[in-house]
């Protein structure tokens, strides 16, 4: 035998003014997520960036040190490009956003097959964010500051 089904008996759903409510949170919730999201964002490219950065550095050492000879790189602000001579020849374009620089102190860094360097800073700035790395001649590894 089947059994009866019994009717649910109350309020089913929601009202209106329960989904304005929400939707107003909702609102109010997107409205302060979307700057802290876009700052987020903002730093998340610096840092790629930075780190394209460093690892071009580390690239010419390690073609001094493994080639056996000196690769001198400098970097091209009308272009937005590294360029490499020595062991290795050949440019290689950085990804800058509207409004970032970078810098190398001195213009060109040379590394050599000891794995020496000449001294020298690379400063990279986007908006409020900057970060400079110092070039250790003994080393030739950048090193944060």
């Amino acid at each position: 035998m089947a059994s009866p089904i019994k009717p649910i008996r109350g309020k089913r759903g929601f009202s209106l003014i329960e989904l304005i409510m929400v939707l107003a949170l909702l609102g109010i919730m997107a409205g302060v997520v979307a700057p802290a999201t876009g700052r987020f964002l903002d730093k998340l490219n610096f840092r790629k960036q930075t780190a394209a950065l460093v690892a071009a550095t580390r690239y010419a050492r390690l073609m001094a040190v493994g080639k056996g000879v000196p690769v001198a790189m400098r970097f091209d602000d009308q272009s937005k490009s590294l360029s490499f001579s020595g062991a290795v020849e050949g440019k290689k374009e950085v990804d800058l956003p509207q409004g970032a620089a970078f810098e190398l102190r001195p213009e060109t860094l040379v590394f050599y097959p000891d794995g020496l360097a000449t001294p020298g800073r690379m400063v990279s700035r986007s908006g409020r964010c900057s970060q400079e790395f110092r070039i250790d001649p003994l080393t030739g590894i950048p090193v944060r500051q």
